[in-house]
């Protein structure tokens, strides 16, 4: 039996190493490494427990599209959330005919208007949408962040999500993170464009799903280009038949989540292993 199932694993091996790109392979060997890359390893919650959460939006509405629920779940424990808006969205109205001063002003009273209404903390920074970097200003801003706040949890778009801003976000807190040694998070990344590959932290999102939506309806503007709402029901109806129950409907947020010693050796591999094949990801090609 056990030779039947060496045969097996090694087949499925095979199988990946064909078909996954070779940037990810590092990442998969590092996880396989620490036990972290099988699925029977996901850690299902039907409630996340009540902490201090910190949650790093690139844009305007990214918080709500990759962890609406969640930020509920939160905000109905009593827990303690601020949202970080890392820019400000002004090229987000392309084609909508809103000057870039104008969309500034629309992202913020939209996120504004959410924030009011489910009572949730919130940091602009003013940096333009598509030229966030780990510059020494920004850095030095997320540490004084970092240690102003001290959460528990830090959510930020996963580094497989390959808008730039998005995955620069990484970059600007892993940065922040070395320089912070002795601090320890966890860090959750949840997905915006681009779905993480092997999530191994779902949360069953079904009660509060209705909340979700309602949330991303106060987001108006980014609403008139993409039609988010289908998108997060596709998704997280998705991810509870994948992960929870194959046979019910219901719906399901999906992270990586990791302490912050194996989140930045996974950010470093996977950098490293982008950088070695010379990846042409939008993430990558500045």
């Amino acid at each position: 039996m056990a030779g039947f199932f060496n045969k097996v694993k090694n087949r499925v091996k095979k199988i990946i190493s064909k078909l996954v790109p070779p940037e990810l392979m590092p990442l998969l060997k590092h996880l396989h490494s620490k036990g972290l890359y099988l699925d029977k390893n996901n850690i299902v919650l039907n409630k996340i427990s009540a902490e201090n959460a910190l949650i790093l939006a690139p844009h305007p509405d990214d918080e709500v599209i990759g962890m609406g629920g969640v930020l509920h779940q939160y905000l109905e424990a009593g827990s303690d959330v601020t949202v970080l808006y890392l820019t400000d969205g002004r090229h987000d109205g392309s084609g909508l005919g809103f000057s870039k001063k104008e969309m500034i002003e629309i992202r913020r009273r939209e996120a504004e208007s959410m924030s009011k209404w489910y009572r949730i903390k919130q940091i602009f920074w003013p940096i333009e949408d598509t030229r966030l970097t780990n510059d020494e200003e920004t850095v030095s801003r997320m540490i004084r962040v970092l240690e102003d706040l001290r959460p528990g949890v830090i959510y930020l778009p996963s580094f497989f999500d390959h808008h730039f801003d998005h995955f620069t976000a990484n970059t600007v807190l892993a940065e922040s993170l070395k320089r912070l040694s002795d601090f320890q998070v966890n860090i959750a990344g949840y997905e915006v464009w681009d779905n993480i590959p092997f999530p191994n932290y779902i949360v069953d999102i079904s009660t509060c799903f209705t909340e979700k939506k309602k949330m991303l309806s106060y987001y108006t503007t980014p609403l008139k280009m993409v039609n988010y709402i289908n998108l997060c029901n596709y998704r997280n109806a998705l991810h509870y038949t994948l992960y929870i129950d194959p046979v019910k409907n219901g719906h399901a947020e999906a992270f990586c989540y990791w302490d912050s010693d194996t989140y930045q050796e996974l950010y470093r591999d996977y950098l490293g292993a982008l950088k070695k094949f010379k990846s042409n990801l939008a993430s990558h090609s500045r």
